[in-house]
Formats: C-alpha cells, sequence, structure tokens
C-alpha cells in the first residue's frame, strides 16, 4: 500500500505524538510532562522481581513507584533545522515514566495507539519517546532516539496488523441521530480498525482520548463505498459528493448490517479514505488474517412480546426456556412452542439467580428488594411455597456456590456494606441456616464464589473471605504493592473479578483491569486497557465481555487481545455472563451472544416476525399460562403486561 505524502495531502492530519514533540519546540519540557505524567512510575529493565511476565523474554519489565525516586525533568538544548529536533550529542539511556495521556497518542515504537482510559504507556522524561509497557524493551536503547532510527507518523506491518496507517479529521453523525447534524472527529486507521475520537467543535480542541466508535476491518461483512441517494440517509444534497459509509456486521436477524455514515471536508479527502480503506482490506484479505470474533449476534425472541420492554434481569433455564424479570414479575418463556408462564405472584424482579446444584431458585424482587427462594420445579409451573429471606430487606446483589467438595449449596446475599452467608437444604421444602456475616469496608458493587471463597468488589478494592471457616479476610490488592496504589488514591469503582486460575486473578475496575497473584502482587507488568468508559462487565471463559455506551469489547482475558467489537448502542447484559442483553433502542430487543467456538446451541433461536397482532392469550385452564399469538375466537387479552 503506497499512501500518500503527507507534505501534499489535503487531507488534515493529527499525529498525535508529532504533536506532543512540536509542542516541545514552543513551550518548556515541564508542560508536557505536567499534561500527561499525572501518575509516575518509574521503569527499569533486567528484574527479577516477581511482578512481571511469566514468560520466556530473557529482558523483563520492572515497575516500581516514583514516590521515592528523585524525578527530574532537564532542559533539553535544542535548535530547529530541516524541520527535525536535534538533542544534544550526549547519548544516556532512557529514564520511562508510565503515563496517562489526555489525549489519544501513538506508540513511537510500533505507531499503534496506546488505547486506554488511564496508564496508557510509557514517556522518556528526557526525550519524550512514547511507547506502550510491552514496546519498552524494543525501544532504541540509545537517548535521545537517533531520528534516522525513529518511525515514521504511519507505519504498518501487513502481516500482524499492527501499526497506524491512516488518520484525519472527518464529521460523524451526533449521538441524536444524523437530523441533529454533524459531529467533528479524528479518525485513525490503527491495527485494521477504524477509529473515531469525538472533538469539540471549538477550532483548537483536542479529541477526547475515549474511543467513541470502533469498525473492525477483519469483521466478515466489513465493506467501505459513497453514498447514493438510494441508501436513504438523511443528508443535504450538496453534502452527498463528500460522504462515504463503513458498514459492517450487527445482528443475525432482523438486519445483519449496519453502517455509518462519514463526511469528509472535502471530495478529495472522501476519495482518499475510501481508497485507502478498500486497499487496507485487500491487504487483510490476503494476508489470511480473517474474523476473529467469538460472539455472533442472534435475536432470542420476538420482540413484540411485551414483557421484553421492560425485562430488568434474564436467565436461560434449558435450550428451550428463558426466564425473563420485570415490573410484572417472573416469567418463563418457552421459545419453541411460544408458551408462557408465570411463576407466583411476585413483582419488581431485580436479579435472577439459578442454583442447579441445590435444584432452585433464588430472586430479588419487591419494592423492598427482598431475597425470595423456591424449588426449579417451580419454573414447569407446578404450585409451590416461596421462601423469603426475612433479614434481606434492601438486599442489592447475590451470588451461589458450593463448598466442601460440591457437599454444600452457598447463598451469599450483600445488603449495603453486609454480606449474610447461607447454607441451603432442600427436602420435602427449602429451609436456610445462616452461617456467617460479613461487614465490608464499604457498599459492596461485585460479588462472586471463588473456591470456597467470596469475593467482594467494592470502591478501590476487592477482598476474599473463606466461607468454611473463619479468618480474616485476603486483601486481592496488596496494601504493599507500590505499583497498584494509584487504585486507592484515585478512586474507583468495582466491576468485577475473574478466578484465572488458582494462582491468578484479574480485577476489573471502572478505568482499568489489573493482574495480581493470590497474596495481592501483580502478577503482570501490563494492564488491561478499556477503549470506552464501561458500564459493565461480564465474564464467560476465557472472553471478558466490556460494556460501555457505544459498543461491546471482547478480550481474551488470558492472552489480553482484544478481539472483536460489537458495535450496539445502549445494550445492557441481564446475567452475570452476558449471553441475553436487552438492546435499549426504539424497538426494544432481546439479543443473545451466540459463542461460534462452542459445538452447538446453548438457547434454540425461534424464527421472528414482525407481526405486531401477536399478543399474549390468557389459557382457559390456568391464569398463569399464556400464548403468544394471534388471537383467534374468544380468547381473552392479557392488558398491562
Amino acid at each position: 500500500l503506497v499512501l500518500p505524502d503527507p507534505s501534499s495531502s489535503s487531507l488534515a492530519r493529527f499525529n498525535t505524538t508529532t504533536y506532543a514533540m512540536a509542542q516541545c519546540e514552543a513551550d518548556p519540557v515541564e508542560n508536557i510532562f505536567e499534561q500527561n505524567l499525572n501518575i509516575k512510575f518509574y521503569i527499569s529493565s533486567r528484574s527479577t522481581s516477581p511482578s512481571s511476565y511469566s514468560g520466556d523474554e530473557a529482558d523483563q519489565v520492572k515497575i516500581t513507584d516514583s514516590a521515592h525516586l528523585p524525578v527530574h525533568t532537564p532542559t533539553i538544548k535544542r535548535k530547529e533545522y530541516h524541520n527535525r529536533i536535534l538533542f544534544p550529542t550526549q547519548h544516556k539511556t532512557h529514564r520511562f515514566f508510565l503515563t496517562s495521556f489526555i489525549v489519544p497518542t501513538k506508540c513511537h515504537q510500533c505507531t499503534s495507539l496506546m488505547v486506554g482510559l488511564i496508564r496508557q504507556g510509557c514517556t522518556c522524561e528526557a526525550c519524550g519517546f512514547s511507547c506502550h509497557i510491552t514496546c519498552v524493551e524494543k525501544a532504541p536503547k540509545t537517548c535521545p532516539v537517533p531520528f534516522h532510527q525513529k518511525k515514521g507518523a504511519f507505519c504498518l506491518d501487513s502481516q500482524k496488523g499492527m501499526g497506524t496507517a491512516y488518520e484525519g479529521h472527518v464529521w460523524i453523525p451526533k449521538k441524536a441521530g444524523m437530523k441533529k447534524g454533524w459531529q467533528r472527529a479524528l479518525a485513525v486507521v490503527c491495527d485494521f480498525k477504524l477509529f473515531l475520537y469525538d472533538m469539540d467543535e471549538e477550532e483548537d480542541s483536542k479529541p477526547n482520548v475515549v474511543v467513541s466508535q470502533v469498525i473492525d476491518m477483519r469483521d466478515g461483512a466489513f465493506s467501505v463505498s459513497s453514498v447514493w441517494p438510494s441508501d436513504f440517509i438523511p443528508a443535504r444534497r450538496k453534502e452527498m459528493p463528500r460522504m462515504f459509509k463503513v458498514t459492517a456486521s450487527q445482528l443475525s436477524a432482523p438486519s445483519n448490517r449496519y453502517s455509518i455514515p462519514i463526511l469528509a471536508d472535502s471530495e478529495n479527502e472522501k476519495s482518499e479514505w475510501v481508497s485507502v480503506l478498500s486497499e487496507l482490506h485487500k491487504i487483510l484479505r490476503k494476508s489470511h488474517s480473517g474474523d476473529r470474533s467469538v460472539y455472533v449476534l442472534k435475536e432470542a425472541y420476538d420482540n413484540n412480546l411485551p414483557l421484553i420492554k421492560t425485562t430488568q434481569t434474564a436467565a436461560i433455564i434449558d435450550h428451550k426456556r428463558i426466564a425473563l424479570g420485570n415490573e410484572e414479575g417472573l416469567f418463563v418463556v418457552h421459545v419453541t412452542i411460544d408458551e408462557i408462564i408465570r411463576i407466583g405472584y411476585m413483582k419488581k424482579i431485580h436479579q435472577i439467580e439459578l442454583i442447579p446444584h441445590g435444584q432452585m431458585v433464588a430472586v430479588i424482587s419487591g419494592r423492598s428488594h427482598h431475597e425470595q427462594l423456591f424449588p426449579m420445579s417451580a419454573l414447569d409451573g407446578r404450585k409451590t411455597d416461596i421462601h423469603k429471606l426475612a433479614e434481606t430487606k434492601g438486599c442489592q446483589t447475590v451470588t451461589s456456590g458450593t463448598v466442601c467438595q460440591g457437599a454444600h449449596t452457598c447463598l451469599c446475599v450483600a445488603r449495603k456494606s453486609q454480606i449474610f452467608c447461607y447454607k441451603l437444604f432442600q427436602s420435602k421444602k427449602i429451609s436456610h441456616r445462616k452461617f456467617k456475616e460479613l461487614q465490608i469496608p464499604t457498599n459492596v458493587q461485585w460479588m462472586g464464589i471463588f473456591s470456597a471463597q467470596v469475593c467482594v468488589g467494592f470502591q478501590s478494592g476487592f477482598l476474599r473471605y473463606p466461607l468454611r471457616r473463619e479468618g480474616i479476610p485476603y486483601r486481592m490488592l496488596h496494601s504493599h504493592e507500590p505499583t497498584l496504589s494509584f487504585i486507592a488514591h484515585q478512586p474507583v469503582d468495582a466491576l468485577c473479578a475473574i478466578e484465572i486460575s488458582s494462582i491468578e486473578y484479574l480485577l476489573c475496575f471502572k478505568s482499568i483491569g489489573i493482574y495480581t497473584d493470590s497474596r495481592g502482587l501483580r502478577s503482570r507488568p501490563a494492564e488491561l486497557m478499556w477503549p470506552a468508559t464501561p458500564s459493565y462487565c461480564c465474564y464467560n471463559a476465557p472472553y471478558l465481555s466490556v460494556y460501555s455506551e457505544n459498543a461491546v469489547d471482547i478480550i481474551d482475558v488470558n492472552s489480553m487481545e482484544w478481539i472483536q467489537t460489537i458495535p450496539l448502542k445502549k445494550v445492557q447484559p441481564l446475567n452475570s455472563e452476558g449471553f441475553l442483553n436487552i438492546l435499549l433502542l426504539e424497538t426494544i430487543r432481546l439479543i443473545y451472544f451466540k459463542n461460534k467456538k462452542t459445538n452447538g446451541d446453548e438457547l434454540v433461536f425461534p424464527e421472528t416476525s414482525d407481526n405486531q397482532q401477536k399478543q399474549m392469550v390468557r389459557h382457559h385452564s390456568s391464569k398463569h399460562r399464556y400464548s403468544f399469538r394471534v388471537p383467534r375466537g374468544k380468547g381473552i387479552l392479557v392488558k398491562g403486561l
């Protein structure tokens, strides 16, 4: 791929790394580091510390606290000559500090974007060379880096797909829709993805470090083309010559395509964008770097079902049945025969927890948020007693698991900063016994059971409490680990924790993901970076689904690879694994994330239709059973559900 000469291109390029270096020409070096080095950690090589990868690298990276190190930012003497920055001839080694960049920034070593919300990469305090943590050992050893060893602004490895190929300013539709106008954006083609960053309308505004939208060019349905009047895009006729659209896959039903219209500043720039994206896509196909996506999106049930519109939680019972909880109560939907069963008289279902090892179901319901239990046989429509846990009023989350090698079923219920732990018993009727009550430092934000321990997430921390015996909790972030102290200094919400193995955990916070060992010490020097601010994290081994405003990003927690972006706006998970989701757009849909790499379907997918005459019809023989069909004869229509 031969790219246009940057000096002659009409594109308004915004190379953030070049921009940062250009700033050095006019501003003192100290100003650059005041902007970017909000959190400073000194990085040195050849470490024997356990806080490193367990790989075979000869030179591993150690991250230690810089609070007790002399932080010195020397003034660099330089002069301008043929648009180059010349440093003193005296060479020395780099002094890298971990950096939180405030604008999208590219790595000087591999030219890929340093994606993330905080601590995205490292910057040498002497020469300003910036790179990923994983690129530190590959960087030129000489400081300052000689000009001939620096990579250009655009450098793409066509085999691995790493590096930046193109960038410039464009216009994208505003969040409220294209009818409301266009919004300025920075577009970067990097790692075979198209990144779009929002910008303010002011002339000197900088792009937001949070990624607005990402389109993966490895998507099987990816294409780029000009916009024509037949596309029915609500644009002014005079804008059409400057517009192009990027298309990728979304739902497999009712439509498996979606397109983003993009407006360039001129017809020439539009032609350049279409040409570059098309050529890159050809290179991608020739290199056999195919689609790496894990999930295919299916519509789990007909969106005309009134129950879906107010669903707050859901669970997959078996391959033909799903449980939906909403304002009206708890319902079981048999997706193949369109039969619906209402379970009991509960209302306002906030969470459903299936407990298969105890053959029970736990739900949080009612305005007072009480925990209630009933046998799993009730999901077949059988009459049963519902067991209420009296002291759980006001609870916000529940989790279950087994202890003593599966001999006992345990239920943990969180209420503010308290956790009640129960053993569950079932013979002729359900009973329970509280065996432990835990006091958490602050309100519980997440909870799960790992290996006979309950793991609790709260603001800026995670703790593991033993369930089988008494004892003090285990800190999952060690208080004496200096490279993790930034979590406590900048309070951040906890989203979830993942037990990767018996000796390693992944702690997901709203700003970053941290790998720790069983002692609470850092197990990997690199951290998981979120492209955008997450609202939820769901885990289905080995894939982590990170939900943000405009997309769901899928990450392999073992390799730390970002392998898929699902471009769905306003989507929320309905269960902890993230299989069932609700899409809150004009037409509210129940979406199932089908894993392409597993044999068989966990859920049978019914044929959906747009027949708006279908309604819930109550069976004559039972007031708890309904059919979802077009009413015939004297069927009584149920209103309000």
